[in-house]
């Protein structure tokens, strides 16, 4: 079995060594590791260059989506059989990989006729508590199976999951192909495995499998409480998951988010926010406006 680990990474070095620092104590190892430098500015470029043993891509910075693209692509015409993505804030335990093969080999004995899409891992923040940020999408049913169908496992059938530790099969991409790089960031991940779930393909969670996610907080993305820092993000945010809304609801649904958006959401910042209203008003109109018109490329 061929797996290669996909690390993306901007000007975050010390996290990043800590990452690959990770990767490289699996019991299961790795094939290989592909590092995607999307346009680090500080020392990262010096410090990748000097460890044997990566696979080291350099890109322009094109945002979360861009540098998994770029990753899976890589790995995927390498002949991975399962890529292994991560962002560079992702540490993994020695066991985490090898606790997600043993998960994927023993749903593939349990119920071969459902091929598998992805697995992801349990998130955890520093205190040791569920990462909110990562917290995956669980369905009652998925291809025509109870979500809980692989529970004696240790295993819960997922729609949607984030890439902070996602294995995700040669098969998921042959079907579905990658990310959609425009997005840049946010909504990426749950685009993505959502389209690999709707192919048919299962996602599955295996909380036994953990890496611990090391943000400065455990947040999950709330504009009502986001720092001026993070505007930009939420314009991402906004834009994409109306996008997604579009494709998977239909036009009429879409339309309608785009009115919440303009009419309803500003009178909620108004209400919750403290501070920065009318930066944040700005920025949410501007999503809104922008998704009228976003059409990213077919990601096949």
């Amino acid at each position: 079995m061929n797996i290669i680990a996909v690390i993306v990474t901007h000007n975050r070095l010390s996290l990043l060594q800590e990452a690959v620092a990770a990767l490289r104590q699996q019991e299961f190892a790795p094939q290989q590791i592909i590092v995607v430098d999307n346009g680090s500015t500080d020392a990262t470029a010096s410090w990748l260059a000097s460890q044997p043993g990566l696979h080291v891509i350099t890109q322009d910075n094109q945002g979360a989506s861009g540098g998994f693209y770029t990753g899976l692509q890589a790995a995927y015409r390498q002949q991975a059989d399962w890529i292994w993505v991560m962002d560079d804030d992702t540490i993994a335990r020695p066991d985490t990989l090898s606790l997600l093969v043993r998960s994927l080999r023993a749903m593939e004995q349990e119920h071969p006729a459902h091929p598998l899409g992805f697995l992801v891992s349990k998130a955890v923040f520093t205190d040791g508590h569920p990462h909110w940020m990562n917290l995956p999408e669980v369905s009652r049913v998925q291809g025509a199976m109870p979500f809980n169908r692989f529970d004696q496992q240790g295993i819960v059938l997922a729609r949607s999951a984030s890439f902070v530790s996602l294995l995700v099969s040669k098969k998921a991409i042959e079907r579905c192909g990658y990310p959609i790089r425009e997005f840049f960031i946010w909504a990426d991940d749950i685009e993505y495995t959502t389209r690999i779930t709707r192919s048919g393909l299962l996602g599955a969670y295996v909380p036994s499998s953990v890496v611990l996610h090391k943000t400065a907080t455990n947040y999950s993305a709330d504009i009502y409480h986001a720092q001026p820092k993070e505007a930009q993000k939420h314009f991402y945010g906004i834009r994409n998951t109306l996008y997604c809304r579009r494709i998977w609801k239909g036009e009429f649904a879409f339309w309608m988010a785009v009115l919440k958006q303009i009419v309803v959401i500003p009178f909620r910042i108004l209400g919750k926010r403290k501070d920065h209203q009318w930066l944040f008003i700005r920025i949410n109109w501007k999503a809104a406006f922008s998704a009228m018109v976003f059409l990213p490329a077919k990601p096949l």
